[in-house]
């Protein structure tokens, strides 16, 4: 299976599964960590000499080469596991909510941070200190290579739980609540939906209100020329008016915003492979 196709299926799931998803993303915040001991009892399952070789490097002290590991996961056909157990599911199975939250949740943060929070424990000796830093360290540039992050996201996503930890909050705080007052006489921007098309965009709203679904709408409207760049507010306005329950101005902005970014080699974040084929996917069912 194709990957696109495979995270077409995984988001599909996701999406209609949000009560099992959500229990499973409970589970990984856990402080006993007890989402990360049932992920490892898995492995474990999966790839017999897993525990020994974890073991083994931090025993060894030698972090940085994790060629080893990729070699397990390549001889136990752990990705062709995963595959096979997503498309027949085991009862009780958390493969399908892993990889759910692998793909579309904040895994990578979660395990950052958990990372950081256990480099607290007065316990913990400088060996395991430095095993932990190495997974996180991997973590973040797993998610990198992937195209899952850019490096701009770990800048904003540390920058956060600096704030979390720090005392200086009064200027980011206010930040987002100051708005610009308008200009007099400009013109207020104006979105319109194509008649033709306001069926099928019905149809995708019943079960897609999410602020990236929106923001996924709006600029597949926009690479389809039927909707001006940007207008966010506009855009908000027409759709809670024909279809009602529509989320938020600001969480479509932040979204639309985040897809429209370009990145350090110039490419635009909505051509990541999480999201582009989403937005193709939905460009090609307005055009039929």
């Amino acid at each position: 299976m194709e990957l696109n196709t495979f995270l077409l299926e995984i988001k599909k799931w996701k999406e209609s599964h949000i009560e099992q998803y959500d229990l499973f993303e409970e589970y990984m915040n856990r402080k006993d960590n007890a989402g990360y001991d049932k992920i490892f009892q898995m492995a474990t399952s999966i790839i017999p000499k897993y525990k020994s070789a974890v073991s083994r490097k931090l025993n060894q002290g030698s972090f940085d080469d994790i060629s080893d590991f990729n070699i397990l996961f390549s001889e136990n056909n752990v990705a062709e596991y995963l595959v096979s157990n997503f498309q027949n599911i085991p009862k009780n199975s958390i493969i399908p909510a892993m990889l759910a939250w692998l793909y579309f949740g904040k895994s990578f943060e979660r395990m950052v941070e958990r990372g950081l929070e256990m480099r607290k424990k007065q316990t913990l000796s400088y060996v395991e200190k430095q095993f932990i830093v190495s997974i996180m360290k991997q973590v973040i540039e797993f998610s990198i290579s992937s195209g899952l992050r850019i490096k701009s996201d770990w800048e904003n996503h540390f920058q956060q739980l600096q704030l979390a930890d720090g005392n200086n909050l009064e200027n980011w705080l206010i930040q987002d609540s100051i708005t610009e007052k308008k200009n007099v006489g400009r013109k207020p921007d104006t979105q319109e939906l194509p008649q033709h098309l306001l069926e099928k965009i019905g149809k995708y709203l019943e079960n897609n209100k999410s602020e990236n679904h929106l923001a996924y709408l709006k600029i597949a409207l926009e690479e389809l020329k039927f909707s001006k760049p940007k207008g966010i507010k506009a855009f908000r306005e027409i759709l809670n008016k024909k279809y009602g329950n529509i989320i938020s101005e600001r969480g479509i902005q932040s979204a639309y915003k985040t897809l429209t970014d370009t990145m350090s080699n110039g490419e635009f974040q909505k051509d990541l492979k999480q999201h582009r084929p989403f937005i193709d996917q939905l460009k090609e069912m307005l055009s039929n």
